[in-house]
């Protein structure tokens, strides 16, 4: 996962380096990246979204 997130950033960085009229496409893909950054992070150091509940 952390290997898709490189190549978005690295897609943003071409695009703005060689094709500056799509920057605005660049910055999606720098956003959605950081909310896979995001996502991954809660994910590995919660066991769960809403806790362990008490059974």
């Amino acid at each position: 996962m952390e290997f898709l997130e490189f190549v978005m950033l690295f897609i943003a960085v071409l695009l703005i380096l060689f094709k500056p009229e799509k920057e605005k496409l660049a910055w999606w893909l720098t956003v959605v990246s950081w909310f896979a950054v995001v996502f991954m992070y809660v994910g590995h150091v919660s066991t769960a979204i809403f806790g362990m509940p008490n059974v």
